[in-house]
């Protein structure tokens, strides 16, 4: 039997079949949040990933289109539970390099890793990737990255390594999707579905949070540094639940009933208020009146009606709880300046990269200072200044400083870009997409998130969806305005 027949016989097998409707089905993300759910509180991290692993090289062996494989991305930055959190907030465990779980992971992965690049290479030789002025743009960027500090008297390998993994994601994970995702009249609602799916895992973490951390409110107060997770802090949460925010819309739009979803984008706003990240409730409650704006425009006739009363609704009852809170209000406000500089203390950070941009303005002076010292900028401790990259919490501050006017110029090449994709087939779908991508970016004004791999991977997918979308006759089921 000849490979050809091994793949056709592969493809339309019964068990096969069964797994494409099952991993294609809405209740694949909905397995998944309990999964991962239940394992975070078990301690089941081991499993968790086997589990992620297994669906992701089902989802590359018996899909022709890969679009599930996106919930398995955007789970994995939940994966990690706090009794086996490697981090400093967590009981700075060794799970995950012990003998006996690092063995199971290099053979999960494996697996995983063999079938994406075997699909990554299919899908190239078949000539389903194309290559675009976006991904030449994407390609301009890396290379900003990967010479990062270039010239630097500060200079280190570990800016061309960091830059060189940081390229390798965006642009592998970006060309496996435009060359593998399929898009059909479900596509984007699975990915909404996926969305809302992460959201519902994280709120319950976070309630669960409230009920069971000691000392976490005190005197009526929210002590909002206890508020973290095997897998991050409040404001990697925040990051999330804003991420989730535009799904709930698309969502409502979609459907005759899309009230309920709505009022799940309300729930969804509280929940980026009660994770208590200033970066979630601010740039959260931008994305949240945006949407409503898009939905409303959406909408037509009795069902705008009733969303619009709900939309008014929420203004009416926010104007009296802020009225009656006014100098909590007042207090956020006005102490929100304030603690950029000496709380959170972004606003050195942004002169720090600036001051590094004027001193190196070509290359700049890359991602690492492995010089810093307790008490300066870009000190993360003597066990992790060597490992963890400087970051200004700024992606424009970020890329000046470590990449120069080289980072700078491509950067805003590749802003362009994005936005004149966008401007070239505008419909309800790929404004969804856009959405989540200003969610994301937005919150990056005030934090790193976009220079991490995982959101990194997000981001990439969200680039790849735009990017195939692009053409009307390949979007010809997304609902044009």
């Amino acid at each position: 039997m000849g490979l050809k027949a091994i793949g056709e016989y592969v493809e339309n097998n019964k068990v096969t079949r069964i797994l494409r409707r099952a991993l294609s089905s809405y209740f694949f993300p909905l397995v998944t949040a309990c999964v991962s759910v239940a394992c975070y509180y078990l301690g089941w991290d081991i499993v968790t990933i086997w589990y992620m692993c297994i669906c992701g090289t089902a989802i590359m062996v018996c899909c022709k289109d890969v679009t599930p494989v996106i919930c398995v991305l955007l789970f994995l930055n939940i994966l990690v539970s706090l009794k086996h959190s490697p981090a400093y907030m967590g009981a700075a465990s060794d799970y995950f390099i012990r003998p006996a779980i690092l063995g199971q992971e290099i053979v999960a992965v494996a697996f995983l890793v063999g079938s994406v690049i075997f699909r990554l290479v299919t899908g190239i030789i078949n000539r389903r990737f194309k290559l675009t002025p976006m991904f030449f743009g994407m390609v301009a960027l890396c290379v900003a990255f990967a010479f990062s500090g270039l010239f630097s008297t500060r200079y280190t390998p570990l800016n061309l390594l960091y830059g060189l993994a940081l390229s390798a994601t965006i642009l592998g994970i970006f060309t496996f999707f435009c060359g593998n995702i399929q898009i059909d009249e479900k596509t984007f609602i699975r990915i909404a579905f996926y969305l809302v799916a992460l959201f519902g895992a994280v709120a319950f973490e976070l309630l669960i949070a409230y009920c069971t951390y000691d000392g976490l409110i005190v005197d009526g107060k929210v002590v909002r540094a206890l508020l973290y997770f095997g897998w991050g802090t409040y404001n990697q949460m925040g990051m999330l639940l804003t991420l989730t925010l535009p799904a709930w819309f698309y969502l409502a739009g979609k459907y005759k009933y899309g009230v309920a979803y709505l009022a799940g984008a309300i729930f969804n706003l509280l929940t980026c208020y009660l994770c208590f990240s200033r970066q979630a409730m601010i740039m959260g409650s931008v994305i949240f009146a945006a949407c409503c704006v898009w939905l409303l425009i959406r909408d037509k006739g009795k069902k705008r009606i009733i969303d619009a009363s709900v939309i008014g609704g929420v203004l009416v009852i926010a104007a009296i709880v802020m009225g009656a809170m006014h100098k909590d209000v007042a207090y956020f406000f006005s102490s929100f300046w304030d603690s950029l500089e000496t709380g959170s203390g972004r606003i050195a950070l942004w002169k720090d990269g600036l001051r590094n941009f004027l001193s190196k303005p070509v290359f700049g002076v890359g991602f690492y200072k492995p010089s810093a010292a307790y008490g300066e900028v870009g000190y993360f401790g003597d066990n992790l200044s060597y490992s963890i990259p400087r970051m200004c919490h700024n992606t424009i501050f970020q890329i000046v400083s470590a990449c120069g006017l080289c980072g700078l110029i491509t950067y805003v090449i590749h802003r362009t870009q994005t936005v004149i994709s966008l401007i070239n087939n505008v419909t309800h779908e790929r404004l969804f997409i856009a959405m989540t991508m200003a969610a994301l970016l937005l919150v990056c004004l005030l934090d790193n998130h976009i220079f991490y791999f995982l959101p990194t991977i997000v981001y990439a997918v969200l680039l790849a969806l735009l990017s195939v979308t692009e053409k009307k006759s390949v979007a010809k089921n997304t609902e044009t305005i």
